[in-house]
């Protein structure tokens, strides 16, 4: 099994350690970059910087004397809360490697906050997978590179896709089974946009393509100890840029996002009001076989392993009043009165408002806009009454 120093990996990891400081010294020069020091850290002298970057000599210190301190004051500013359920899975694991995967709701903060959540129970920081789409500025891929996150390539050409999904496969099991790193991985490439969260197959079959000769799809699986995650976020501050490019894509379907798009995306995720903010912890996937054991092929294999880790992650959601209250709205009726106050319910019909009025649209589109929001918070409940046999 390759180091994930290897060079065979040079074109999609991380800085290693060794090179931490030079590449620091280097970002640190960035204007951008002085600006949202500035921002975070308020006014600090050359010397206070200079001792900073003295005490970054490794990626982990790196996160924890730069990111770290960023992290909380985002969680202070823009969440009412941010806990985790479910860490003691993992701690009586000792230093075992997971691959956790996730749903996927914010551009950044999914990874940030699961890295500081993890780290601050004593477990460490999980590297993380980053679309290649995302990395607009060499800026953004240098400060990707030092928060341990390796590169995923989204357009490879045909010839090169194989090659690269393969190095990609490597480079996770590398780092897992390894005992290098645990890894983060969202379950899909990019946010479901009306929350309606499944596992791609294709996402588990790159995974098996590090196999070696002879070896079983759940036999590679496994040693890379799947961890589903469940993400909730009360309020998901790109709600209304997701119905909006929803419209978007329903009045021209040839519309594509830019990549300043993505970058308005980003920072109102960061900076937008989430409310509470959860993250639970799953049962990790040792023994796939008998999650696999009716499979005949293996595709069945691939996705018998997608709904598992779907139904953890449809069982493990944590809900609130506006979730109750939208599935009502969107489905006509009061299955769920109970589960809200009025006063309550009163509140996310204004919020509702609020974010419609954020979208420059046309006002026979408004009811569009509505049902798309609904559906954002409506549909995890929708997957999880399902799941948990609920569903009327």
């Amino acid at each position: 099994m390759l180091k994930t120093d290897d060079i065979y990996f040079d074109s999609i990891r991380p800085y290693i350690d060794s090179e931490v400081q030079e590449a620091a010294t280097n970002l640190l020069k960035q204007e951008e970059i002085q600006g949202i020091l500035h921002h975070f850290f308020g006014t600090i002298s050359k010397e206070q910087l200079e001792k900073m970057l003295e005490q970054a000599t490794s990626i982990a210190r790196f996160k924890e004397i730069f990111l770290k301190p960023i992290i909380e004051q985002i969680t202070k500013a823009s969440t009412f809360s941010l806990t985790i359920s479910g860490k003691s899975k993992l701690a009586k694991r000792g230093d075992e490697k997971q691959l956790f995967i996730s749903n996927h709701r914010d551009i950044i903060l999914d990874s940030a906050f699961l890295n500081y959540l993890l780290y601050s129970s004593g477990l460490g920081f999980p590297r993380i997978a980053i679309g290649d789409n995302l990395l607009i500025s060499e800026w953004i891929r240098m400060v990707v590179r030092l928060a341990d996150a390796f590169i995923v390539k989204r357009s490879p050409s045909m010839r090169e896709m194989l090659v690269e999904s393969k190095r990609l496969s490597n480079y996770i099991l590398s780092s897992v089974a390894g005992g290098e790193a645990s890894v983060w991985l969202a379950q899909s490439e990019g946010r479901r946009k009306n929350s309606d969260d499944r596992t791609q197959v294709a996402v588990l079959k790159m995974l098996t393509l590090s196999a070696e000769r002879g070896e079983s799809e759940v036999d590679l699986l496994s040693k890379l100890h799947i961890t589903p995650v469940a993400i909730t976020y009360e309020y998901d501050p790109c709600d209304y840029l997701k119905a909006k490019e929803m419209l978007a894509k329903q009045l021209d379907p040839s519309w594509k996002k830019s990549p300043f798009d993505d970058l308005i995306n980003m920072r109102t995720g960061l900076e937008g009001q989430k409310g509470r903010v959860h993250f639970a912890i799953g049962e990790t996937l040792y023994d796939l076989s008998s999650i696999t054991q009716a499979a005949e092929t293996k595709q069945e294999v691939l996705q018998l392993v997608a709904e598992e880790i779907d139904r953890q992650i449809f069982t493990n959601y944590r809900f609130y009043p506006n979730n109750y209250v939208a599935f009502d709205a969107l489905h006509g009726g009061n299955q769920f009165a109970k589960m809200y106050s009025e006063k309550e319910k009163a509140q996310f019909e204004e919020y509702l408002e609020r974010q419609i009025a954020k979208v420059e649209a046309a006002p026979e589109h408004h009811q569009f806009l509505r049902e798309k929001i609904l559906e954002m918070y409506s549909t995890p409940l929708k997957n999880h009454l399902i799941t948990t046999k609920q569903y009327r």
